[in-house]
C-alpha cells in the first residue's frame, strides 16, 4: 500500500476498493470529506480486522484499563513458542516478534481489545468488532477521559463485551480488581479467576505467589491442583498479575505448564514498558508508557524492587487525554511514593482540555512531598528537566521517565547527554 501524503482528495485517485479510516480521522478531514463525497466504500480499523481476518479463527481478546499490550505479547508469545503459529495484532511492539502483527496458519488471532472508540462514524469501543471466544479482563478503572464521563459508562463498555461472549467462551478475570470482579457475576459459569491475593484465592482457578524479585522474578503458580514456578526478566507484581491471566487462558486452551514455562522465561518485554535505553557511566535510563496513577505507581514499585540500591528519578509528562485533567489530581500525589526524586513537566497542549480542568502541576508538588517526603518538582520543558538532572544525576541512580508519547525527546537526548558529559562521582 502506497503511502501518500498530505491528507487529499487527489489521494483517492483511482477510486480504491475499500477505504479504511482510523479513528484519529475526524470530520473535516479532507480525504475523509472525499471519501463521503465521492461514495466510497469505506470502514474502520476494527470492522475491517474482523471482516478480512477474524472468520473461521478464534479470537482471544485482552482487555482491562492496564496491561493490554504486555499480556496481549505474551499471550501471542506463549503460544508462538508453544508451535500454535498464532495470529496477533497489539497496539505497542513486542520484543520477541518483528513488528506488533502477525497473520499466522494456527488456530488462534490474538488481539488487544481497546476500550477506545472506533472511528468517527462509530463511536462504540473497538473491541467490540473482535467477536471474542475467550477474554482476559486484566483491569476497570476510569480513563479516556475525552470519550467518557463517568464510570458508569466505562462500565457499559465492558458489559457490552463480555455479553459477546459465546456460551463455551471464558471470561479470564483478574479477581484483584473490584470491578472485574463485578463484571464477572455477568457470567458466573464461564469465569476463570487469577488473582495475587490470598482473599480471592479460593474464587481464582490460578493463584501466583512472588517468591523473589530483583534482575529477575520469581513466582509460584497454583493452578488445577499443581504447583509449579516461572523465572523470567519482567519486574513487578503488575507483571506477574498479568502472567497468571496468560497461564489461566492458556491452561484452558490445552498448553502445558512445561510449554506456558518456556515461553515465559524467553519473553523479552515490549517496547518503551519499562525498557533500558542507555547505562551510561553507571546511571540507567528507562523508558515507560504509564500515564495512568495506578500505572504510574506500579511501574515505580517494580523498578524500586528490581534496582533496591540506587536512587529513583521518576520525570513524569502528563500527556494523556486523563492525565492531564485534574480527574486524579489526589490520586497522583500518592503514586510517586517510590521514587527519591520526582520531577513533573508542563501539561502537553492544556488547551486540548475542553472543560479548563487541567491538572494542577504546582499543587500536585506540594502534594507529592507532603505525602512521601521525597524531593518533587515542576520544570517547564524538556531543556530544563534535562539540564537540571544532568547536573545532579549520579552513578549508580536509576531515571525513569512516564509518557504515553514521547516526552520531547527526553529519553535519548538524556543518553547523549551523559555520554558527552564528564565523568561523575
Amino acid at each position: 500500500i502506497p503511502v501518500s501524503c498530505p491528507y487529499q482528495a487527489a489521494n483517492l485517485v483511482p477510486a480504491p476498493d475499500l477505504v479504511v479510516i482510523g479513528n484519529v480521522i475526524s470530520r473535516g478531514n479532507p480525504e475523509a470529506e472525499a471519501v463521503l463525497e465521492l461514495g466510497l466504500p469505506y470502514e474502520s480499523m476494527a470492522e475491517t480486522l474482523k471482516k478480512f481476518f477474524l472468520q473461521n479463527r478464534t479470537s482471544l481478546v485482552v482487555a482491562g484499563t492496564h496491561g493490554k499490550t504486555t499480556t496481549t505479547s505474551l499471550l501471542s508469545w506463549v503460544l508462538e513458542s508453544a508451535n500454535k503459529d498464532p495470529s496477533f495484532f497489539v497496539g505497542g511492539k513486542p520484543k520477541n516478534f518483528p513488528q506488533n502483527f502477525k497473520l499466522g496458519q494456527g488456530e488462534f488471532f490474538v488481539l488487544e481489545g481497546d476500550e477506545y472508540d472506533t472511528a468517527f462514524f462509530d463511536k462504540g469501543p473497538k473491541f467490540l468488532h473482535y467477536e471474542p471466544r475467550h477474554i482476559i479482563l486484566t483491569s476497570v478503572e476510569f480513563d479516556h477521559a475525552d470519550i467518557y464521563e463517568n464510570m458508569d459508562q466505562i462500565r457499559e463498555s465492558f458489559r457490552k463485551l463480555i455479553a459477546l461472549l459465546p456460551k463455551e467462551g471464558r471470561l479470564v478475570a483478574n479477581m484483584d480488581f473490584a470491578e472485574v470482579r463485578a463484571l464477572a457475576k455477568q457470567v458466573p459459569e464461564q469465569v476463570l479467576g487469577y488473582s495475587l491475593n490470598e482473599e480471592y484465592r479460593d474464587s481464582s482457578q490460578v493463584f501466583g505467589k512472588i517468591l523473589g524479585s530483583g534482575e529477575k522474578t520469581r513466582f509460584e503458580v497454583q493452578a488445577h491442583g499443581e504447583t509449579w514456578q516461572v523465572e523470567w526478566d519482567s519486574p513487578g507484581s503488575h507483571n506477574v498479575s498479568n502472567a497468571l491471566g496468560v497461564i489461566a487462558l492458556a491452561l484452558h486452551l490445552g498448553l502445558k505448564p512445561t510449554e506456558i514455562q518456556e515461553g515465559m522465561a524467553s519473553f523479552q518485554g515490549v517496547a518503551r514498558r519499562q525498557d533500558i535505553l542507555g547505562v551510561v557511566k553507571g546511571i540507567k535510563i528507562i523508558d515507560d508508557f504509564a500515564h495512568h496513577p495506578t500505572a504510574v505507581a506500579a511501574t515505580l514499585h517494580a523498578i524500586r524492587h528490581q534496582y533496591p540500591e540506587g536512587r529513583l528519578w521518576a520525570l513524569f509528562e502528563p500527556r494523556s487525554n486523563t492525565s492531564k485533567r485534574d480527574l486524579f489530581q489526589k490520586d497522583y500525589a500518592q503514586a510517586f511514593g517510590d521514587a527519591d526524586e520526582v520531577i513533573i513537566s508542563d501539561v502537553f497542549m492544556p488547551e486540548k482540555v475542553r472543560d479548563g480542568k487541567v491538572l494542577n502541576t504546582d499543587q500536585l508538588v506540594q502534594d507529592i512531598q507532603r505525602h512521601s517526603g521525597n524531593v518533587a518538582r515542576h520544570l517547564p520543558s524538556t531543556e530544563a528537566i534535562l539540564k537540571t538532572v544532568i547536573s545532579e544525576v549520579q552513578r549508580g541512580d536509576i531515571i525513569l521517565l512516564m509518557s504515553n508519547g514521547d516526552f520531547g525527546g527526553l529519553g535519548p537526548k538524556l543518553v547523549n547527554a551523559l555520554a558527552d558529559s564528564k565523568g561523575r562521582s
